[in-house]
């Protein structure tokens, strides 16, 4: 199953100009709470939906919990805008994994011990794009300002 909300407009977002950085900040597991508390902040200073702050805190803290997870123990995450679309993006210098493309893609089972960080951010933004590879992999999902 994929999840309803993702849609496709990263090209079109792309070619709007330069991005605005709103955070740019370097995490490790230690630093993981301080890090959701920061893109709360960070976001509802942009005075967005109350929705869109939390699904854009949920998906940077899954995001960055893959990181430490699955990656290399530590990440860095960045919340920019451009061209009305609100992106956080989260990279890491871990292993990399086979077909990002897919991940996440399907809901896990209830009685899975883990699998459910990407789906949820599937669920909660209108785009997420992941590459992966032998340097690392980078995450990056996106939500509408309005």
């Amino acid at each position: 199953m994929i999840p309803e909300r993702e849609a496709s407009g990263t090209a079109a977002a792309a070619d709007s100009g330069p991005a605005e950085i709103l955070l740019d900040q370097v995490f490790d597991r230690a630093g993981l709470v301080s890090l959701r508390s920061a893109v709360a902040a960070h976001s509802s200073a942009l005075e967005i939906r109350r929705e869109t702050v939390e699904h854009l805190v949920l998906a940077a803290y899954e995001l960055a919990s893959n990181a430490v997870r699955h990656g290399a123990g530590k990440g860095r995450l960045q919340i920019s805008v451009a061209g009305g679309v609100l992106r956080c993006t989260v990279s890491d210098e871990g292993p990399g994994f086979p077909e990002p493309d897919q991940a996440g893609r399907v809901r896990p089972e209830p009685t899975a011990s883990g699998g459910r960080g990407l789906w949820l951010v599937r669920c909660v933004a209108d785009q997420l794009d992941i590459h992966s590879d032998a340097n690392g992999t980078t995450a990056v999902a996106e939500f509408p300002l309005d």
